[in-house]
């Protein structure tokens, strides 16, 4: 019963996910689940006490995204923004008042595990054709169609490669950390491999670095001589299978050197990294072209885009996280931004949980596709939120255990005293 409820779950996510392509009044129909599940948590913590300060920090964000100098001219814009950030103060807040019990705490725990296979699992049939992606075939921004780059039901290569990346460092870690049996394991594994697979063929270097960056913060620790050894095979391996890789798979080939159609007459600067340079240059020049007020509290997203597509002809992001919130939010927000991510770390950092390390990971995961994308990706923040969630109700019973212990080691002297 409990495998049936979990296919049930997997098949309504699905369709959700599947509907992301429609849209209703321009707007996408996934916000028609979205919305009812952002008001269904806020409701849940509406009135409670905040018990840690980046949480407020997250709040004041996303309402900061509604004080813009465009506001008025675009507030539905701002007011999608201010959802979008409100996600992840909004589910770490309602996860540590509302998961109260063992049995919560471990339903809470394998939830992205479940959520990373469905990742993986819903590319099969996109990858085999059965389905068509929701967006045109490869998405690689000035590609040419001979990349063809997995997109999958997510709409887009970026954002695909970024969640698969998450989704094989949380089963990489379940699997090495044996959370789960045996028989789990056996059905972990090769989803994992199908993970990789996938990622890879996403052709997208956001997705790429992301798991380079998981696997490192992942597996930081004190290694014996022995323990050096092996990796440094694995390591020799890995240069000499990706040398092969480089030398048979023109894909690859051109990913890592950022070989483009149609952009041969161009300069390192103009395609390094796809253009983003470029567009950072002339997101930042436009800021600075502003007044003093769009300085303080910034223009607001629609209007950087438009500003942007008066000089470049397309309606693009920054391509870069700190880059778009400088922009789109002032200096305030910008500053506000950064505090509110280093109160994160900070949190996770010093929290007493055995989720601490995959936690931190996800962490700097979230901050390398800030750097090279944007990272304003729903699925990614609620992943980034259920384990910060997990670390820090599990920092909570082991802080309350300790006491106990203290507490009890205090009582026994006492009365060892007065005997």
């Amino acid at each position: 019963m409990k495998y049936i409820e979990t296919g049930f779950w997997m098949l309504a996510f699905f369709i959700a996910l599947f509907l992301k392509s429609y849209t209703i009044g321009g707007q996408e129909m996934a916000y028609i689940w979205k919305l009812p599940l952002l008001i269904f948590l806020f409701v849940g913590v509406l009135g409670q006490k905040v018990h840690f300060n980046f949480l407020i920090l997250g709040y004041l964000f996303a309402i900061k995204n509604l004080v813009n100098t465009s506001f008025f001219d675009y507030p539905v814009d701002s007011i999608i923004n201010f959802s979008k950030y409100l996600t992840i103060p909004l589910v770490v807040h309602w996860i540590y008042l509302n998961i109260n019990s063992v049995e919560s705490l471990k339903k809470l725990r394998m939830l992205p595990v479940y959520l990373a296979s469905f990742l993986i699992i819903s590319n099969i049939p996109y990858y085999l054709g059965v389905f068509s992606a929701p967006v045109s075939k490869t998405m690689l921004w000035m590609e040419d169609t001979s990349l063809d780059g997995l997109v999958g039901i997510l709409g887009a290569p970026h954002y695909t490669s970024a969640l698969l990346s998450i989704a094989c460092i949380v089963i990489l870690e379940f699997i090495v950390k044996k959370r789960g049996g045996m028989l789990l394991n056996l059905v972990l594994g090769p989803l994992l491999i199908l993970g990789l697979f996938f990622l890879f063929k996403t052709y997208t270097r956001t997705g790429w670095l992301m798991f380079v960056v998981g696997v490192s913060i992942l597996f930081v620790r004190k290694i014996t001589f022995k323990e050096a050894g092996k990796i440094l095979g694995l390591i020799v391996l890995l240069f000499v299978g990706l040398i092969v890789l480089y030398q048979t798979n023109e894909g690859f080939r051109r990913r890592v050197m950022d070989d483009r159609a149609g952009q041969e007459d161009k300069s390192a600067y103009e395609t390094v990294g796809s253009g983003r340079l470029q567009i950072a240059q002339v997101y930042l020049e436009n800021l600075y072209e502003s007044n003093f007020v769009t300085y303080l509290v910034g223009m607001g997203m629609q209007e950087s885009q438009n500003r942007y597509e008066k000089k470049d002809g397309m309606p693009l992001f920054a391509h870069n996280g700190f880059v778009q919130t400088i922009v789109d939010n002032g200096i305030l927000g910008f500053l506000l931004y950064l505090v509110f991510l280093y109160s994160i770390f900070r949190e996770i950092s010093k929290s007493n949980s055995s989720h601490n390390q995959l936690t931190a990971a996800i962490f700097f995961m979230f901050i390398s596709c800030l750097v090279t994308q944007q990272a304003n990706y729903f699925l990614l923040d609620l992943i980034l939120s259920l384990f910060i969630g997990i670390s820090l109700i599990e920092d909570r019973i082991n802080r309350y255990i300790e006491i106990k212990q203290r507490l009890s080691s205090v009582d026994l002297k006492t009365h060892s005293a007065t005997i």
